[in-house]
């Protein structure tokens, strides 16, 4: 064997390892960061949903969930099977299931708030607008 032959069997023992390593992360679900300018889009239509809340809870609560799916699909989130979504996706969803028949608005905010944990994870905390601080606000 000579010197280019053991090279490439290096170069293509490291692009496996990668590749390998590439794939046990997405199946641990390591999701991709966002750019900067993605998280304030983001954090901008999460606070416009949020602002529709209590208005039209129900309408916000779908808003929530397509804004949910975009981020996730961007972070490199399977969204393909619902078997495979992420749990923070599953959650807001059966959170959303459950309270679709509530007369009132306290299930439709649960779901909001199970929403809220997956656009915190991508856009961070300090971007939050609380929906227990409105609801306050409109009980005062």
């Amino acid at each position: 064997m000579d010197g280019t032959t053991a090279l490439l069997i290096l170069v293509v023992a490291v692009v496996v390892i990668v590749i390998a390593y590439g794939v046990s992360m997405a199946r641990r679900g390591r999701l991709r960061s966002l750019s900067p300018e993605n998280k304030a889009r983001y954090a901008q239509s999460w606070s416009a949903i949020q602002g529709r809340f209590l208005a039209e809870p129900a309408a916000a609560v779908q808003e929530a969930d397509q804004l949910a799916v975009s981020i996730l699909r961007e972070r490199g989130a399977r969204m393909d099977d619902d078997r495979r979504l992420p749990a923070e996706m599953r959650r807001a969803r059966e959170v959303a299931r459950t309270n679709e028949g509530d007369s009132g608005t306290e299930g439709l905010r649960k779901a909001m708030l199970q929403y809220q944990t997956i656009v915190n994870g991508a856009v961070g905390e300090s971007t939050r607008k609380s929906l227990d601080s409105q609801r306050k606000e409109v009980a005062s």
